[in-house]
């Protein structure tokens, strides 16, 4: 898996069941170890010392979501949309 993004984008990963999104958001904070190389803001962040790593995971943000409570039963699916087209 490869992807690059530019300074001030943001990743969403959507997928079936089973298709490794938890493993990935999990390895790019480094909760387990990876064979490939993560590279952010130029560092490869399985060299990191626990620190500086911790330092870097603030620039991070994982969202788990159980889909069946994220949504408001009070909103047609199209004001559900639009929510996510506001950012």
């Amino acid at each position: 898996l490869s992807f690059d993004l530019a300074q001030g984008e943001s990743l969403g990963v959507v997928g079936e069941s089973g298709a490794g999104k938890s493993s990935l958001a999990i390895a790019l904070v480094r909760l387990i170890k990876s064979e490939g190389q993560i590279v952010f803001l130029g560092q490869d962040l399985n060299q990191l010392q626990p620190k500086a790593l911790r330092l870097m995971r603030s620039d991070f943000q994982l969202v788990f979501q159980d889909p069946f409570e994220s949504l408001n039963p009070r909103m047609t699916v199209g004001q559900i949309i639009a929510e996510g087209l506001k950012v």
